[in-house]
């Protein structure tokens, strides 16, 4: 059998294809499974990053970054998210990138990324550790941490240690190398369901459902002080990110300010009708974000020492945020019934949403430290990656990728999609709509919508000439 021109190297000639071994045919009598063709999907950061190195000299007398075309070749021209200072709604990350799980199913509780985004870390209800890849994330490792189920967990600033909480009310020390260094076993009463360092790391906080936040000696392994004052399970911990001081949120409905060095509580903050599920910091150490129970998400200024802003749009509990690592004024939020919206902090509506992006509660968000990837983690056993809409991105597109990339992830795709909306209300480069309220609408899978005013919808298995003569019939009755 004569040798295909594409499996031939030629020394002197710079510009030729070569079939790639994992892609190359198979000689005959040997087993398929044994190589078995892999197409993996990679999200690699450093081609950004390149090319505004290339890109300084250029641009670094310009108020802003060039913009992009809108087209599929636009992409090459792609600068890392922290180049788009002025334009936050360039990481509305809502376009689906892959699903990873592991091989024995179980909720996901917690994710953290490791220091440098190259993995990511998920803890899951049976105790264990798993590793994924940042870039093509594939599965690496996993790792029995113990055996009660992971809770939470939390870098230090200094990326030398990682701390873990379970639902036994132990807290773990662990090396970068994911070596146990030391266990408290008896650190809380109860699940430990949150933990956050100090800026100096010499201390952190913990937040358990036996009501108290404690604020540990990390060298020394020891309880400081324990902070009682919540009348319920207290379900988030937050430690300034410059200052000596705690916040913390709690099923009593209230937010509260602790002084870890006296163990006081400074004030309170009243705003939420009901459980406060999660709190955090914003980098400029003036804002407190934090969802609840009563579906709404509040901004509390303590220069003020009121409320900043009240954010309406999760249809369930809100069970997670995160602030941006590189806009300041960009956050996301988790729902109990899986969606993931995008939030500015200027408006009171969504920017941009996932909805149904998880079949139940999205139990863990982390941005990627270099902001041009979400991971999100639920109770449905996936951790799911969201990176950046590309240029040149249509409805049309992003649900067929989906629905082709997302087989069995358990989403409902339609299998609709309205024309002339597709093509009228399509913002190019970023997948988005002009009709929401917020100003875009990227949808995601599982609950796609469309709010154009196109009245002919159609399978998108139909051939191009049916789609061809349908759009003359909708344009000659909308004109008749």
């Amino acid at each position: 059998m004569q040798e295909s021109p594409f499996m031939q190297y030629r020394h002197n000639n710079p510009y030729q294809m070569v079939a790639r071994p994992h892609v190359a045919r198979q000689p005959k009598g040997l087993d398929d499974s044994l190589h078995r063709a892999v197409n993996r999907r990679i999200l690699d950061y450093t081609g950004t990053v390149i090319k505004q190195m290339l890109e300084y000299e250029r641009c670094q007398f310009e108020e802003e970054s060039p913009l992009l075309k809108p087209v599929p070749a636009g992409t090459l021209d792609m600068l890392p998210a922290k180049s788009y200072g002025e334009t936050p709604a360039s990481n509305f990350n809502t376009k689906f990138v892959h699903v990873s799980t592991n091989k024995i199913k179980c909720p996901v509780n917690a994710l953290v990324w490791t220091p440098g985004g190259r993995r990511l870390l998920t803890g899951c209800q049976s105790g264990e550790f798993t590793l994924w890849n940042g870039m093509c994330f594939n599965f690496e490792t996993i790792i029995q941490a113990n055996q009660n189920a992971v809770r939470s967990m939390k870098y230090s600033h200094s990326e030398n240690w990682l701390i873990s909480g379970d639902d036994g009310g132990g807290i773990q020390y662990w090396t970068t190398t994911l070596n146990k260094a030391r266990q408290i076993p008896d650190a809380h009463r109860e699940s430990v369901w949150d933990l956050s360092f100090s800026p100096s790391d010499a201390k952190f906080a913990s937040a358990s459902d036996d009501t108290t936040v404690k604020i540990w000696d990390f060298a020394e392994g020891k309880v400081e002080h324990q902070l009682s004052g919540h009348g319920g399970d207290v379900k988030g911990v937050s430690w300034h990110p410059r200052k000596a001081l705690v916040a913390s949120c709690s099923k009593d409905s209230m937010i509260k300010l602790w002084d870890p060095k006296s163990g006081k509580c400074l004030t309170n903050l009243h705003g939420h009708k009901s459980t406060v599920m999660c709190c955090e910091w914003n980098r400029n150490g003036n804002w407190i974000l934090s969802g609840g129970r009563d579906q709404v998400l509040k901004i509390f200024d303590i220069r003020m020492m009121k409320q900043l802003q009240t954010y309406k749009g999760q249809n369930r509990d809100i069970t997670s945020i995160c602030w941006h690592p590189v806009h300041e004024d960009l956050f996301v939020s988790g729902g109990y019934d899986g969606s993931i919206l995008y939030w500015l902090v200027p408006n009171a509506v969504p920017q941009a949403d996932v909805r149904n992006g998880h079949e139940t509660a999205v139990r863990g968000l982390a941005w990627h430290p270099m902001g041009h990837v979400l991971a999100s983690c639920s109770h449905d056993n996936s951790t799911k990656f969201w990176g950046r809409t590309r240029p040149g991105d249509t409805h049309k597109e992003k649900v067929k990728m989906e629905d082709s990339f997302m087989p069995t992830a358990g989403l409902n795709v339609p299998q609709s999609l309205s024309h002339a909306g597709a093509r009228s209300n399509v913002i190019p480069g970023l997948g988005g709509s002009m009709g929401s309220p917020g100003g875009f609408s990227s949808r995601g899978p599982g609950n796609f919508h469309h709010q154009g005013g196109g009245h002919h919808k159609r399978p998108m298995e139909r051939s191009h000439d049916q789609d061809r003569k349908r759009q003359r019939q909708g344009r000659s009755s909308r004109w008749s």
